[in-house]
This record gives C-alpha cells, sequence and structure tokens, in this order.
C-alpha cells in the first residue's frame, strides 16, 4: 500500500487566475491541459475560493490559516507583522523539511526565514540587480510595458517569469539529499498583470471566446466597481479592441504558465519524485479578465474574483475525475498538510483540514458553505471625491497608469456566503444581495427583494452569522 505521507510538498500559487478558464469547466480553448491531468489524477474544487481577493491578504491567510479579519491585514500595504501563531513555515520546518520560497513574495515572510530564496515580482527579479544579460532586458521591457501589449512580446520564451521561474525550482529540488524532505512555494506572479506573451502564444490565443458580459452591466452595481470601470477609460483599458487583446493575452499567459508548470511535473516524474510529491496548486484570487467591461481587480465579490482555482494530487488522495461538491477555501491548505504530515494544527486556525474529502470523494459534511471577505471602512461615494483620482498616476511619457486596487474600490466592508447554489452578499448599510448562481453565474439578477426568496435568503444570512460567530472573525 502506498504511504499517504507526502515526502515532498510542491505548492504552486499562480497569481490572479480565474477558475473558469479551464477545460475541466467548460472553458473551449485548452489552456490548462496540464493542471486538468492532474486535477483528474487528484481532486479539485470548483467550489474553492480565497479569503479576499486581494494578494497580500490572501497569501497570508494561506500561510496563516486566518481570514484577514483575524490576521489584521486588509490591503497591500503593511503586512510585515501579521497576528498569527505558527504559519506554514514554522510548521514545515518544525517537521524537518528544507524550505524554499521560489518566485513571488507579497507576504509577510522574509528570506532568513526559508533555506532557500529567489524572488520575483511582476517585473522580474527582485531585487533587479539579480537579473543579468537577456533577462535584465526582458525585465526593463516589463517594466516599460505594465499594462497590454497589443503586439507579441519581443523576447523568447525562456526568458518569460514562468520558465525562469520553474528553472530555478528545479534546481533547487535537486540539491535535496537522499533523506531530505523538501517544500516548495512556486509562486508565479502571472497571469496577472501586465497582459503580455511571446509567439506562439499571442497568435495560438488571438481569438478567444468574449467575455459573457459587458460594462453596461456596471450601472446597476454600486460606486467602486462604476469608478473602477471609469478607470478603465481613463487608461484606455475600455477600448473594445484593447480589451480583447487583455483576454486574448491572458488566456495565452494560462497556456504559457500551464506549459511550464508541464515541465516541472516531467521532471518530477523522471527522477521517480512524483508518486511521493503533494502537489497543490491555487490561486490567490481570480481576474475579471474583460467581464463587467474590466480587467484586473478591484471592487467586490464577484465570483471572477473570489473563486479561485485548486486542485490536490500525490499521495494518501484518493483520484476522482469529477469536481468536489464540497465549499473550500484559500484557508484550509494550512491545516490540511498539518494533517497530511501528521502535526498539530497551530492555535488560531480557522480554516478546516480537506483531508477527508481528498480521502473519500464522498464525503462533504462540514463543508456545505463558504465564507469571504473584503474591504474596510465606509464606502465612497461619488460626491466625496471632488476633483481627487485615487488609482491613477501619469508616467513621465503622459501615459496614463492605473491600479484598480485603491481606497475607492476597496473601500466599505463586504462579506459573502456560498451555499450550494445560492450567494448571499452582505453590504454596507445592511444591504444584502442574493444570486442564483447555477442561472446566473455573473450575478446581473438580485433576487434579495423577491417574497419566494425569502427563507433561502434568511437561511444564508443566518449561515452567514454562523461563520462570523463559529471562527470569531470580526463583522
Amino acid at each position: 500500500m502506498t504511504d499517504p505521507t507526502p515526502r515532498d510538498i510542491v505548492l504552486v500559487m499562480t497569481d490572479q487566475q480565474r477558475a473558469d478558464l479551464t477545460a475541466r469547466e467548460g472553458f473551449p480553448r485548452d489552456c490548462t491541459p496540464t493542471l486538468d491531468s492532474l486535477a483528474a489524477g487528484g481532486r479539485w474544487f470548483d467550489r474553492a475560493y480565497t479569503t479576499t481577493p486581494l494578494c497580500v491578504p490572501a497569501r497570508i491567510s494561506l500561510l496563516t490559516g486566518r481570514f484577514p479579519s483575524a490576521h489584521g491585514v486588509l490591503g497591500n500595504s503593511g503586512y510585515d507583522d501579521p497576528a498569527r501563531g505558527d504559519d506554514l513555515i514554522d510548521v514545515l520546518g518544525a517537521a524537518g523539511f528544507r524550505t524554499a520560497l521560489v518566485g513571488k513574495n507579497h507576504s509577510h515572510l522574509t528570506p532568513e526565514r526559508l533555506d532557500h530564496w529567489v524572488e520575483f515580482g511582476h517585473f522580474g527579479r527582485v531585487p533587479p540587480s539579480a537579473a543579468t544579460g537577456t533577462d535584465r532586458e526582458f525585465d526593463d521591457w516589463l517594466r516599460a510595458h505594465p499594462g497590454t501589449t497589443t503586439t507579441p512580446s519581443p523576447f523568447p520564451l525562456e526568458h518569460q517569469l514562468p520558465a525562469r521561474i520553474v528553472d530555478e525550482a528545479i534546481t533547487w529540488l535537486d540539491t535535496a539529499g537522499p533523506d531530505d524532505r523538501s517544500f516548495l512555494w512556486l509562486s508565479i506572479p502571472e497571469p496577472h498583470v501586465p497582459y503580455q506573451v511571446p509567439e506562439p502564444y499571442f497568435s495560438t490565443y488571438e481569438t478567444v471566446p468574449p467575455a459573457a458580459t459587458t460594462a453596461d452591466a456596471l450601472a446597476d452595481r454600486d460606486f467602486s466597481w462604476r469608478y473602477a470601470g471609469k478607470l478603465a477609460e481613463q487608461s484606455g483599458e475600455a477600448e473594445p479592441d484593447v480589451l480583447a487583446r487583455a483576454r486574448a493575452n491572458y488566456v495565452g499567459m494560462l497556456r504559457l504558465v500551464d506549459d511550464q508548470l508541464a515541465r516541472l511535473v516531467a521532471h518530477l516524474e523522471r527522477t521517480g519524485r512524483l508518486a511521493t510529491t503533494l502537489f497543490v496548486h491555487l490561486a490567490d484570487h481570480g481576474d475579471f479578465a474583460g467581464e463587467y467591461g474590466l480587467m484586473r481587480k478591484g471592487p467586490g465579490l464577484p465570483e471572477v474574483l473570489a473563486r479561485i482555482p485548486m486542485v490536490f494530487h500525490g499521495p494518501g488522495i484518493r483520484p476522482d475525475r469529477g469536481p468536489s461538491p464540497a465549499h473550500v477555501s484559500i484557508a484550509d491548505i494550512l491545516p490540511t498538510i498539518c494533517e497530511l504530515i501528521g502535526t498539530p494544527v497551530p492555535s488560531g486556525v480557522q480554516g478546516r483540514s480537506l483531508v477527508p474529502l481528498l480521502r473519500d470523494p464522498d464525503q462533504t459534511s462540514d463543508f456545505s458553505s463558504v465564507y469571504v471577505e473584503q474591504g474596510y471602512g465606509a464606502p465612497y461615494r461619488e460626491e466625496d471625491l471632488g476633483d481627487r483620482t485615487p488609482g491613477v498616476r501619469r508616467g513621465a511619457d503622459g501615459r496614463v497608469a492605473i491600479d484598480t486596487v485603491n481606497e475607492v474600490t476597496q473601500a466599505g466592508v463586504r462579506r459573502m456566503v456560498r451555499s450550494g447554489r445560492w450567494k448571499l452578499l452582505a453590504g454596507a448599510a445592511g444591504t444584502v444581495q442574493l444570486f442564483d448562481l447555477s442561472t446566473d453565474p455573473f450575478e446581473l439578477i438580485d433576487l434579495a427583494g423577491r417574497p419566494e426568496h425569502a427563507a433561502t435568503c434568511q437561511n444564508l444570512q443566518s449561515e452567514l452569522e454562523s461563520w462570523l460567530v463559529s471562527r470569531d472573525v470580526r463583522a
């Protein structure tokens, strides 16, 4: 019988990857064949969610098993000292694993806490001086092209960040001794903006299925959404040709990343380590990828931002080609790894171990709902801004650059709970929205005020209250 305890753990995190743009979820372009294959041979979840659709707080939730309202980091700054007990690196180090980060950090981790550290950001190596030669030229090119490129990247595949990150990962994994156990956080900073790809990806994915929604949907949403639409117009990202190219580049980036993960998986198999390696893939959050006339992230808790891909493959996992019906969270990763390696879950962890689901596909009890949160303070009104335009700056060349994560799009506390086909959103000032995701996956029709759905709405409000109370989440 195969030992269910993994020898090594490879945790792959992609940045801003939408869950639904995969063939296994019905997307007509085959842009994630490697991950789809791992999912079919392992366990995957189509009701997996981030704790919040923002890089830093979501990554700290991954590492600490806590929701942002508990670890205290609600934005992408001021994250050096979150409220936490032992985190994932503490746990794995104490269990005898050598540890490495290769790729994007954007968390409270620091290099001295791990055995190996090779950091990349969205514009290449960190610090920039760590890159040399053509790699450095490519990183400089990325900094000069922070948005969407409408022509192929002029640098070949081997200089793209996912290729270099996988090269570094393979090199480190191969340094393991015969008795070593290794944990690798392989953190790829794509398909996050800049939206760019080289050939053949640029041409192969030049035409992709269009988004299901348009900017017209913004008219019925709160000011944070409409402000994001305003930024897209100011930057030119809302132009139909630019938006279509950005979406096409995004899908091409998915395939580029997947092809590099294929190299890593092939190397693990060739060296005889795949069978003893727990391979986990997930994203920190999603991307609009053209929905509502937007790219990037920013306002609200829509499915395209809050739902994430999540795949487990390796020893002790009972394969099932179909998705688990369980509702799971990025906060569940730490307690899951703890149970898989036989170590206690640290105090203060709010996530749930997924091991019962990984070992028995029919097990779904205690996973009937999932909770997500976003924002802080009071929401902005249009009249609050005056002449200010948060999230907008002009470069030396006069071009407008935007940041869709700003004081407007993040203002206002929002909470959501998903259970089965239903999703409840609780916003500022007691506002409640109800959506039937089975018929309305892009949340265009609010059912909260309809008498025939009053009981469903009340039940989900009670479920939300249970989440807030049972996990001591601060409302």
